[in-house]
Parts: structure tokens; sequence; C-alpha cells
């Protein structure tokens, strides 16, 4: 899961006449993803196979739109049997899609109309919508004898035209528009003066089809277009009744035309001289032995080799072999970029790391609970739709609420504070032994929460003292991901055999960013055998750290935590200055710029850029603290106004209180919907910006292997 899978670029050498048998083998092995051979033994290539590949991918796209407007998901299915050859085949499946398509040609034409004509009286509505509380006929408007007036919608520029002219009055609201800013005016001129006005300006009046008024022609279209829209659904519900009767054949004439799609892919890449075929791809390391086996039992040549890092052109594709469970995450990779395949895959670590940060930031088993829910709802739902995004976005919110389920557990909170903490969460020294409903059966004991303080700083046992460990915790975590980010840099670089790339890179990033990493690691023999030890370790080390920066004449090396504090910013110094040498040398050498330059922007790249960069990449995993506590005292806040809108100390009272409820829902509403998403990208940017870029670049393509989607016979 660290590292792609090996692949091998695979050369297959045949009889002509028994490249058919070749491809089909190929197909039903599933691994192999076709390329352009690399020296090809001629430059013929098989007739037709490039022109049915354009034709067949039009069927396909035929079909998913008769699937997507009947509103149905239907994967491929059954069995084919090979007519001859693959042209053959493909012609007759061809046909035979061609047939198919015939039989909701009716419909889809019907349905083309209607959505044509739906789409007309919505862009009725949308220049309608604005005046459709005017009830004063048009027609009247025109006839008035010493006035003009026109209603129109016009352009900010429009608009302060209109204001400059002498004798027009006009007033107008702004109308909510995604390309540019519309205003909806009335404009009033004395008779025969506004013609002119707005023919210069090239405003269009608002007419409507009888001279009536606006708020009339606005019900109007509005009523056509309901109409439309019921008639629309039903010719919808008539073309999903009728896929889904003939459902079978549908999905086997869908496996079939995807069938074909590879096995034209296959042959369009074929090269043929006079007696022999050539055909070349990848396949994975562990997969080369099966398939040289197979192609031989058919009588062909099979030889491969492993792709170079230099001297070849094209990038070999990127297989990552995941669990199937834990596959979804790779979508969140692919948002980033797929990785190279000269690169280390980051999906072990956000399997690992993107549930934990954001359980950590979203410490609520309740709340966590709806969002489990609501996730398993839209896994359901993303598989209806047949959208793969959103059923790996779902498994991704699965994983990351189970994670925030057992935080909360941690935190003893569950919908805020008031089920589990009761009102003395709130007020300790006010309402002592007011404890909530769920206080002495919750799962997770006081007692275990109370030496947590410094991962959840809050409820019970919040102290000042917590939150600042819990600060210094959170900076911990995030030195621990940049140095080991950095780390995986290195080890790309020398995978990727650059030693150029290694030392002036990547080399430069590790030794800054181990700095933070041993800062933070220095208190943890201590803090093994007393927790609190850590922190003040911690502490003493950051207070030398200041004062050696702000009187770096006389540094404290009184002791020995304080000269490894100092050690420390001196390593941090030759490391700023290291990169910035490494800069320069990088500027000088490819983009050839002069010395001054090359001392300037390698100082603001290497030296001022990066010392930024350690800081605020560094301070940046704080956030995982001040969304943990956004999230609780934002409960806390609307559970607080909850006992003050019931007035007097009782969680009977609070909890059967119309007003308090609501307001215990609402807060609990924004920390699910408004903060479980903040959290959700917040976490994503941790892992883009801060963990990603120290050692991933993304630029990668992913495995795609031609496919056989039915049986073949």
């Amino acid at each position: 899961m660290l590292f792609p899978e090996t692949m091998t670029k695979v050369e297959v050498i045949s009889l002509k006449d028994r490249i058919d048998s070749i491809v089909t083998e190929v197909l039903k092995f599933g691994m192999f993803e076709p390329k352009e051979p690399t020296e090809p033994i001629s430059q013929g290539r098989i007739e037709g196979a490039r022109r049915l590949l354009g034709e067949i991918q039009e069927h396909i796209t035929k079909l998913k739109i008769i699937m997507d407007i009947a509103g149905l998901v239907l994967e491929p299915q059954g069995k084919m049997k090979l007519e001859g050859d693959w042209i053959t085949t493909s012609e007759a499946v061809s046909k035979e899609s061609s047939e198919e398509e015939n039989k909701y040609a009716g419909l889809l034409e019907e349905i083309g109309k209607l959505r044509a004509e739906i789409d007309i009286y919505k862009s009725q509505m949308k220049e309608l919508e604005p005046f459709s509380e005017v009830d004063v006929e048009l027609e009247r408007l025109s006839n008035l004898e010493y006035f003009d007036v026109i209603l129109a919608t016009i352009s900010r520029d429009q608009l302060e035209a209109l204001k400059k002219e002498q004798g027009v009055f006009i007033s107008y609201k702004e109308v909510v528009s995604a390309k540019e800013t519309r205003y909806a005016a009335i404009i009033i001129a004395p008779k025969n003066q506004l013609e002119h006005v707005i023919a210069k300006l090239g405003i269009r009046r608002l007419e409507t089809a009888t001279g009536g008024s606006p708020r009339r022609a606005y019900e109007e279209v509005v009523a056509k277009a309901k109409n439309l829209e019921e008639i629309l659904e039903t010719a919808r519900s008539q073309l999903a009744k009728k896929v889904r009767e003939s459902s079978t054949s549908f999905r086997q004439l869908l496996g079939k035309l995807m069938t074909v799609r590879d096995a034209l892919n296959l042959l369009s890449k074929v090269r043929v001289s006079e007696n022999f075929a050539q055909l070349e791809g990848f396949v994975p390391e562990k997969k080369v032995k099966e398939i040289k086996a197979k192609l031989e039992k058919l009588g062909a040549f099979v030889d491969y080799a492993y792709p170079k890092r230099y001297g070849e052109k094209e990038e070999p594709p990127t297989y990552v072999n995941l669990p199937k469970r834990i596959k979804a995450i790779e979508s969140v990779i692919n948002i980033y970029g797929a990785p190279s395949y000269w690169e280390l895959s980051p999906a072990i670590f956000l399997i690992v790391t993107f549930p934990i940060i954001f359980g950590l930031m979203f410490p609520d088993t309740g709340d966590a609970l709806v969002v489990f829910l609501f996730s398993i709802w839209f896994y359901r739902y993303g598989v209806r739709k047949g959208s793969d995004n959103i059923k790996n976005l779902s498994l991704i919110l699965i994983y990351s609420s189970v994670v925030a389920i057992f935080t909360g557990f941690l935190a003893r909170e569950f919908f805020g504070p008031l089920l589990v903490g009761g009102l003395e969460e709130l007020n300790p020294s006010q309402f002592p032994g007011d404890v909530g409903p769920l206080y002495s059966v919750w799962p997770i004991p006081l007692s275990v929460a109370q030496r947590l303080a410094f991962l959840l700083p809050f409820g019970d046992y919040a102290t000042a003292s917590s939150i600042e460990n819990t600060m210094i915790f959170s900076v911990f975590l995030g030195s621990i991901a940049l140095f080991v980010s950095s780390l995986v840099g290195v080890l790309n670089a020398v995978r990727k055999r650059d030693p150029e790339f290694l030392v002036f890179e990547k080399l430069p990033l590790l030794l800054i960013y181990i700095a933070p990493f041993l800062i933070f690691s220095y208190g943890i023999p201590q803090g093994l055998s007393n927790g609190s030890a850590y922190f003040d370790t911690e502490k003493a080390i950051l207070g030398y750290v200041l004062h050696d920066i702000t009187n770096p004449g006389s540094p404290d090396l009184s002791n020995p935590t304080a000269v490894f504090s100092y050690v420390m910013i001196l390593w941090i110094e030759v490391a700023i200055l290291f990169n910035w040498v490494t800069k320069i040398i990088l500027l000088r050498r490819h983009e050839h710029v002069s010395v001054g330059s090359a001392i300037g922007l390698g100082f603001m790249e290497g030296g001022f850029e990066a010392g930024l960069l350690l800081m605020s990449n560094t301070i940046s995993f704080i956030r995982i603290l001040v969304f943990a506590l956004a999230h609780y005292y934002l409960l806390y806040a609307f559970s607080y106004m909850a006992y003050l809108v019931v007035g007097k100390p009782s969680l009977l009272a609070i909890f059967t209180n119309p007003a308090a409820i609501a307001l215990i829902f609402v807060g609990n509403l924004l920390a699910i919907g408004l903060e479980g998403l903040i959290v959700f990208i917040q976490d994503m940017r941790l892992h883009f910006y801060e963990m990603f870029s120290k050692f991933y670049e993304g630029r990668g393509r992913q495995f795609e292997p031609a496919l056989a989607y039915v049986e073949i016979e």
C-alpha cells in the first residue's frame, strides 16, 4: 500500500491470424493496459478498429443517457460469443445496439422536446420573475397620455447611463445572477422621449404575449412549465418501466458494448506486418508470469522488461492495490492528483491520519452518530445513482464518524454537555452533583477522561493548563506528520534515483522539519512515567527557545534542556542556510540567472519562505484543538441558552420545554451540518498543504486495464 505495484512492460508477438485469440485471453486476464509499441514491427494497423471504437463508444454513451433519464443504474452482466473475429463481433454488437436504441427513440425524442420547451418557459420565468408582482397591463402603460413607462432588465452600465439622462426617472432592484449583476427596472420619461434613449443604450423592454400584466404572464408560464414537467415525469416513468421490463437484455447489451470497446482499444494499439502481429502494454509484476503462460499456450512469443526512470518518454501507470474496504480513500488522493509510478502512495497515511484527525476535531458521540447514519443513507443514494464519487465520499465519512464516535466517548459528550455532564458541566460551582441521565451509564468513566485532559480539554475537567497542553499535543502531532512527510519525500527521491532532486530539493526539507519533531519529542522520556512531566519539559524548551531568539547574544546554557534548545535553534539556522544555498545552485544550473539574482531569489524561496513555512505549517495543526473547542463550546452555548430560557436548574424542565429543545436542536444542527463540513475541509487541507506538499506531486495516471465485462464463450 505504500509503494505502487511494480509494473512490467510486456511485448506480445504472435502470428497475425491468432491476434483475436490473444485479445480474448487478455480481456479475460483483466490486468493488461495496452500502449503503443515502443519499437513497432511495422506501421500497419488493423483496419476498422479505430473507426468502430468511436462508434461503440457512442452507443455506450447513448445507453447511459437512457439510464440517466430513466433514473436507473444497471451493471453489465451476461455472456457473449465471438462471431469469427472481434471486428465482425463489434459490427454485430453495434447493429444490435442500434436496434435497441430505436425501441426508445420515440420516448427519447418526446423527452427531448419536452425538455426544450421547459427550458424555454424557464427562460421566460427568469425574465418575468423580477416583475411578477406588477399587476398592471403593459398595454395600458404603453398608452398613457403624458408618460412613457417600460419595464426592463438592465446591466450596471445601462443603469449608470440612465441615471445621467435628463428627464428619465428609474426605480430598480438588484437581480441575483451567476454571470453579472443585473437590475430589474421601471423606467419613466415624458411622452415620446424614451424610445431613442433605450435604443441608444441597447435596452430591451419587457413584453408579454397579449400585452397583459407581468404577474398574469408569470403565473401562466409557471403553470405551463409545471404541466410540462408532469408530462415529462410521466414520459420518464414510461421509459424507466420499459427499461426495467427489458433490464436483463439491457445489462447484457451494455456488457457486450463495454467488452467490445476494450477489445477494440487493444486492437487499435496492435501493429501488424504481413505475417505477424505485435501488442504491447503494462502488466503488474506479480501477474506477468501468469499472462506469459496463458499467451504462450496460444503460440505467442512474450517478453517483458521493467520501466526505466530515465530515457523513456512514457511514464508507467500507477496501480496501488488497496483492500476494497478502504479503497474509497483513493478518491481523496485523486482530488490532489494520482500518484506517479515513481512516488510513494499517500494512501497509507490517509487511511490512518484522516479519520483520526477528523475524530479529534469532532468529538461528540451523538453528533458523530448522526453523521454515521447520514453517511450510510448517502452511500445507498450513491448506489442508486451509480455515482462512485458519492459512494467513496460516504465511506470516508463512515470511517471518520466511527473515530469521532470513539473520541466522543472519551470526551463524554452526547449532543452537547447536558445529557452526560448535566448542569454541573455548565457551572460546577453553582450546580454540583446535578449530572445528566447518561452520567452513570457512560462507558468511559470520568477518571479516564481526566487523564486525557491534554487531548480533549473541556467538560468537568477543563483547566487553563489543559488547553495549553492540548496546544502542545496538537503541534506534536503536526511535527510527527511533517517529519514523516519530509522523510517520505527523501525516500521518494531515492526511489526516483535522482541525486540532484534528493540533495537539493528533499534533503533540505527533512533537515528543516526534523527540528520541530525533535523539540516536541524531547519530553517523551519524562512523560512515560508522568504525563504532566512531558508538558512541563516542552513548556521549558519553548521558554528557552523564546529567550534565545530574543537574546541572540546571550543564550541560556544553564542546563541540558537549555543547551538542547539552543542546539535546535542553530540546527534550524544551518538547515535554512543549506536550503538557501541549494536554491542558488538550482537557479544557476537550470534557470541560468545571474549570481545576484540567484542569491536574491534563493533567499526568498529557500530562506525567507522556508522559515515562514516551518512556523506556519507546524502551528497550523493547532486547528485540531481549535475545532474541537469550537464544537464543544458551540453546544455549550446553546445548552446554556436552553437553561436560561427555562429559568430554573432542572434537566427535566429543559428537556420538556419546546423553546429549550429547539435551541439544543439548532445548536446540534449547526455543529453537525456547518461545523462538520468545515472540519472535513480542514482535515483535507492539513493533508493536502501541510503533508502531501512535502513528498507528493500527484502527476501520475491510474492503471486502466482492458476488461471483459461479460463472460466470453
